[in-house]
């Protein structure tokens, strides 16, 4: 690959000459212009792209931190963001994660080098005292409310919506409540458990909780595990959807199930969900990004029973 020196020594100008003609910023006389262009274009020279943005101080990168893609909750946050980028001249570097703490770590030693200008973290590992070590080298948003009000984040306020959906469930005389969930811990599980103990008034057992639901083939695998339940508490629709499937297949009870995300598995079902709204959380957290403001934003989760 041809660099600045290669020009420079072939056409007998300094490196810092030649930078200025490539770059078409600082003065340089019409013959030396002529010149190293025309050398280059016979070398087929490329301008380092990355090198100039960080050279004008701005690379209008926004990396976006993704555990998995397979959750609609993640995905339709992604849309959201990339809907807002759309709209301006910001590039989405998608960065994946699997919740590994290491590269979680690598994406913010990007930002400090400038590699992004910001840093949304749909989810995250890496504990919150990291993410404010690194604020000083960019905006960082979290898609989920911190524990550290210094951190900013747009998030779904489902608490409100979860116990109104928990009622309900005790309105149909639901006593023994599964709860489907991606992992084990997070901000969105203790939520979840709070609010089920707000409205029955008692800690989830044990094992009413069934973690590593991500995908549909994943409720499908675990539906046979549900049996016991008269209730269902899915992480999404599709989830829900085929917990639902199995049960059809099998001939047996179905269970009242609700799930999450306003999907059309759902909505074909005419199951019962929760929207976290999570293609506008999306929106807002691209705008704080390029905005820098430090500051938390919500928008309500909304209970849904007809559709």
């Amino acid at each position: 690959m041809t660099s600045l020196s290669d020009i420079a020594k072939l056409t007998g100008y300094s490196k810092a000459t030649v930078s200025r003609v490539l770059s078409g910023n600082g003065y340089a006389s019409q013959h030396t212009r002529e010149e190293i262009l025309k050398t280059a274009a016979e070398l087929d020279y490329a301008t380092n792209a990355i090198a100039q943005e960080l050279a004008y101080g701005a690379t209008h990168n926004i990396g976006v931190v993704l555990p998995y893609i397979k959750s609609p909750f993640f995905s339709k946050i992604l849309e959201g963001i990339l809907e807002k980028s759309f709209e301006t001249g910001y590039k989405i570097i998608i960065l994946p994660s699997n919740y590994n703490q290491n590269l979680e770590i690598e994406y913010l030693e990007k930002l400090r080098k400038k590699a992004f200008e910001a840093i949304i973290f749909t989810s995250r590992q890496v504990p919150e005292e990291t993410i404010l070590k690194y604020q000083k080298y960019g905006p960082i948003v979290l898609c989920y409310k911190p524990e550290n009000s210094g951190i900013p984040a747009t998030y779904a306020n489902r608490i409100p919506a979860y116990r109104e959906a928990f009622e309900w469930l005790k309105e149909q005389h639901c006593s023994n409540i599964g709860f489907l969930l991606s992992r084990g811990k997070s901000p969105t599980i203790s939520t979840t458990l709070q609010a089920y103990k707000d409205v029955y008034q008692l800690e989830a057992r044990p094992e009413q909780i069934k973690s590593g639901l991500i995908s549909s083939e994943d409720a499908y695998r675990f539906a046979p595990q549900l049996t016991q339940f008269d209730g269902i508490f899915a992480n999404s629709d599709e989830i829900a959807a085929n917990v639902w499937r199995w049960f059809e297949e099998q001939g047996l009870p179905k269970p009242i199930i609700v799930g999450q995300e306003r999907l059309l598995a759902g909505q074909l079902l005419k199951l019962a969900t929760i929207d976290n709204h999570c293609r506008q959380v999306g929106r807002m957290a691209f705008e704080q990004a390029v905005s820098k403001a430090n500051k938390q934003t919500s928008v309500n989760s909304e209970f849904i029973l007809e559709r």
